[in-house]
C-alpha cells in the first residue's frame, strides 16, 4: 500500500494546476479586452461576438504552479527525468513560446516571422539539452540530432495550432493526450514525469471550464502555441529512452488528430498550388501563409454537426488513438499487430471520409500535370537534376580537397554522404526551392532572380554551418568555415551560371550578328539613336530578331540621350555620343544615313530633332510603342491585349501588329 504522504501528492499536483488556471482564466476574460486581446467575428471566425483570446497564460501559470510544487514542495524522491533542472530549461523556453504568443495575438504576425521564431525555440531547446537520444536504439549523428528536434517542435505547435478552430477543441485534445502520455508513463514505473503531466491536465480542464462551447475566453496563439510546445517537450524528454512504441508511437498516436489535420492541409495547399501553377515550393509555405476552412472541424461543421458535437467527436477518436497505443505498448509482442490493424482500420476513414477533397484534387493536379507543356516540365526536371548531381559533387570534391591538405586521405563516397549529404546537399536545394528557382523562366527572368538564386544557396550553406556548430561538429571552426567558403563559392557561379547561361548565348549572338553585318562586303546603314531608355533595349530586339526585311544591314553608330552622365558610356553595348542639343555636330562628325528617334519625347523636342535631321539631309524614323487602353475605366480587360509598334517617316508609314 502506498504511503499517505506519496499518495497525497498526486491529486495536489492535479488540483494546484486546475485551480490555478482555473482563477487565472477567470480573472483574464475581463481583463482581456483593456489591454487589446480580443478575438473579433470574420470570414473564418465561428463567433458572432467578441471574445478575449490569449487565454494561454491561464495554462502557463497553471502548468508552472505545478511544477512549483512538484519540485519544490519536500516530498520524497520519485523516478523520473522531470528535475529542478529540467524545470529551469521547460520555464525559459516555454515563456518565449507564451511571449511569441501573445505578440501574435496583439500584433498579428507575418507567417515567416512566427516560423522564424518556432525554429528559433526550438533550436534553443536543443541547445539547452531538450533532444532525441535515440531512434530505435541507434544514436544519431548530431546533425539529424538537430533537425529531428526543430522538425518535432515544429509539428507540435503548427498542429495544434492549426486544430484550434472551435470552442474547446485544442485544448481537450491536448487534455485526452496527456492523459493517454501519463498512463504510458505509469505503465513504465515513471512516476514523477507523471505528476508533472497530472499538473498539465489539471490546468487543461481549468481553462477548458471557460473555452468550451460556447467560449468564453479563447485560447489564442498564445495557448496552442504553448500546448503543443508542453505536449512535444514533455513526449521528448520523459518517452526518449523507451522504446519505439514509447518513444515515438505513443506521443504521435496521442496527437494523431492535430497532426492528422497539419498532414491533410500541407497535401491540400501543397496541390492547390500546383493546380494555380506554383508548382515548386507550396507545401509547408502555403500551411504558413494560406488559411482555408477546409479542416476537419470545418469539414464536420459543414456537415451538420454543431460546435459541441464536433468537439465530443474528436475527443473520442482522440481517445480512441491513445488506448490503441496503450493497447500497443502493454502487448509488446503483438504491437505490430495491433498497429497494422489501427493503420488499416485509419486508412479506411481516411479514404472514405476525411480526404475526399485532397483526392480530388490530387486527381485534378494529375491530369494538369499530363497536359502542361512538356517543354516546362522537362526544364524543371533538368534544373531539379542538375542541381542535385552538381551539390554532390562539388560536397566529393571540397572533401577530397581538404582531405588532401589535412592528410587525412580521400573520404569513401558512402561515408561522405551519410555524414554531410543531408545537410551540404539537402539544405542548399531546399533554399532553392523555397525561393522558387524550379518555376522561373530563366530566359526571361531579371537580374533580381538570378541574385537571389545565388542567395538561397549561401543562406543553404550558411544553415549547414549553423547547425554543425550548434551540434558541436568536431571538425574545428576554422575547416568549416574554409568548407562552406569552398562550398558557396562554387556552388553559386555554377548554378547562377548554368541558368543564365542561355541569356548569355542570346546576347553573344546579337553581338555577333550585329558585329558581322558591320563588316561584311556590301551596303549597309548607318543609323544613329536618339534616346536610351526601355523602349531602346525593345527596338534593338526587334531589329535583331523580326525586321529581317530590310534591304541592308543597320550599323549603329551611337546613341544620344539628354542624360549627360551617359556621355562616353555603352548603353545596349552602343556608345553614348552625347545629348540632342549636339546632334549638328555629330551628324557632320559621323557618317549617318538615318536617325531613329526611339521612346517618348515631348512634342517640343521631336520637332527638334526632326528639323535637325531633315536640315542635314537625313532619314528620320519616329519609333515607339502604342497601347490601346480600354474606354472605360472599369473594363480593364484588354490592358495589354492590343499592342503595336508604329514607324512613321517622311517618306513612309507602315503599322506592324504584334
Amino acid at each position: 500500500m502506498l504511503p499517505f504522504e506519496t499518495f497525497l501528492k498526486y491529486p495536489i499536483v492535479l488540483l494546484v494546476g486546475l485551480v490555478v488556471s482555473l482563477l487565472v482564466t477567470r480573472t483574464w476574460g475581463p481583463l482581456a479586452p483593456r489591454f487589446g486581446f480580443v478575438d473579433r467575428p470574420g470570414a473564418r471566425k465561428l463567433q458572432k461576438n467578441p471574445v478575449p483570446t490569449a487565454g494561454g497564460i491561464a495554462l502557463f501559470c497553471g502548468v508552472h504552479a505545478a511544477c512549483l510544487v512538484l519540485l519544490l514542495f519536500p516530498w520524497r524522491p520519485f523516478a523520473g527525468h522531470i528535475t529542478l533542472g529540467w524545470w529551469g530549461r521547460f520555464a525559459v523556453l516555454s515563456s518565449i513560446v507564451v511571449l511569441l504568443g501573445i505578440w501574435d495575438d496583439k500584433r498579428a504576425l507575418s507567417p515567416i516571422c512566427k516560423l522564424a521564431g518556432q525554429v528559433l525555440i526550438a533550436v534553443l531547446a536543443f541547445m539547452m539539452g531538450v533532444r532525441f537520444q535515440n531512434v530505435l536504439g541507434i544514436s544519431m549523428p548530431v546533425w539529424l540530432n538537430v533537425v529531428l528536434t526543430v522538425g518535432w517542435f515544429l509539428v507540435w505547435m503548427n498542429a495544434f495550432n492549426l486544430i484550434d478552430g472551435i470552442d474547446g477543441l485544442a485544448t481537450g485534445i491536448a487534455l485526452i493526450a496527456a492523459i493517454g502520455l501519463a498512463l504510458s508513463l505509469h505503465f513504465r514505473k515513471s512516476p514523477g514525469d507523471v505528476l508533472l503531466l497530472l499538473g498539465f491536465i489539471g490546468a487543461c480542464a481549468g481553462f477548458l471550464r471557460y473555452n468550451f462551447y460556447p467560449a468564453r475566453v479563447f485560447l489564442g496563439d498564445t495557448g496552442s502555441l504553448f500546448l503543443g510546445f508542453t505536449l512535444a517537450m514533455l513526449a521528448i524528454t520523459t518517452h526518449s529512452k523507451g522504446t519505439f512504441v514509447a518513444a515515438i508511437g505513443m506521443p504521435l498516436l496521442a496527437a494523431g488528430i492535430p497532426l492528422f489535420d497539419s498532414l491533410l492541409a500541407i497535401w491540400r495547399r501543397a496541390i492547390r498550388g500546383v493546380l494555380s501553377k506554383d508548382v515548386v515550393g507550396a507545401g509547408i509555405m502555403k500551411v504558413v501563409k494560406d488559411a482555408d476552412a477546409e479542416h476537419l472541424h470545418h469539414r464536420l461543421l459543414k456537415s451538420g454537426l454543431g460546435q459541441r458535437q464536433v468537439a465530443l467527436l474528436l475527443y473520442a477518436g482522440t481517445a480512441g488513438l491513445v488506448l490503441l497505443g496503450l493497447a500497443a505498448s502493454l502487448f509488446h509482442d503483438r504491437a505490430i499487430g495491433i498497429l497494422a490493424l489501427g493503420f488499416m482500420a485509419g486508412a479506411y476513414v481516411i479514404v472514405r471520409h476525411l480526404a475526399w477533397i485532397e483526392l480530388r484534387e490530387t486527381g485534378e493536379a494529375v491530369l494538369e500535370g499530363v497536359a502542361k507543356p512538356v517543354r516546362r516540365n522537362m526544364a524543371m526536371l533538368f534544373y531539379i537534376a542538375f542541381d542535385l548531381g552538381a551539390l554532390a559533387f562539388l560536397l566529393l570534391i571540397t572533401e577530397t580537397l581538404l582531405g588532401l591538405v589535412a592528410s587525412t586521405g580521400v573520404p569513401g563516397w558512402r561515408s561522405l554522404w551519410v555524414r554531410y549529404a543531408p545537410l551540404d546537399v539537402v539544405l542548399p536545394f531546399i533554399m532553392l526551392v523555397l525561393f522558387r528557382a524550379y518555376t522561373r523562366v530563366w530566359y526571361l527572368a531579371r537580374v533580381s532572380e538570378f541574385l537571389l538564386t545565388g542567395v538561397a544557396l549561401v543562406l543553404g550553406y550558411a544553415c549547414a554551418f549553423a547547425i554543425r556548430v550548434t551540434g558541436g561538429d568536431t571538425t574545428g571552426l576554422a575547416l568549416l568555415i574554409v568548407r562552406y567558403w569552398l562550398l558557396a563559392g562554387a556552388a553559386v557561379p555554377i548554378m547562377v551560371g548554368i541558368r543564365a547561361s542561355r541569356r548569355i548565348l542570346m546576347d553573344s549572338v546579337y553581338w555577333a550578328m550585329g558585329a558581322f553585318r558591320s563588316h561584311r562586303p556590301g551596303k549597309h546603314i548607318d543609323a544613329l539613336i536618339c534616346g536610351s531608355g526601355w523602349q531602346t533595349t525593345l527596338f534593338l530586339r526587334y531589329i535583331s530578331d523580326f525586321d529581317h526585311d530590310q534591304p541592308h544591314d543597320i550599323h549603329f553608330n551611337g546613341i544620344v540621350d539628354p542624360d549627360t552622365s551617359l556621355r562616353g558610356h555603352y548603353v545596349h553595348g552602343i556608345r553614348v555620343l552625347g545629348a540632342p542639343r549636339e546632334l549638328p555636330a555629330l551628324l557632320g562628325e559621323y557618317p549617318v544615313d538615318v536617325v531613329y528617334l526611339v521612346g517618348t519625347q515631348d512634342t517640343a523636342t521631336d520637332n527638334r530633332i526632326r528639323q535637325v535631321v531633315r536640315q542635314a539631309g537625313k532619314q528620320f524614323v519616329r519609333w515607339s510603342i502604342d497601347v490601346e487602353l480600354p474606354e472605360t475605366p472599369t473594363d480593364v480587360s484588354g490592358v495589354g491585349d492590343v499592342g503595336r509598334e508604329t514607324w512613321v517617316s517622311r517618306d513612309r508609314s507602315m503599322v506592324c501588329g504584334l
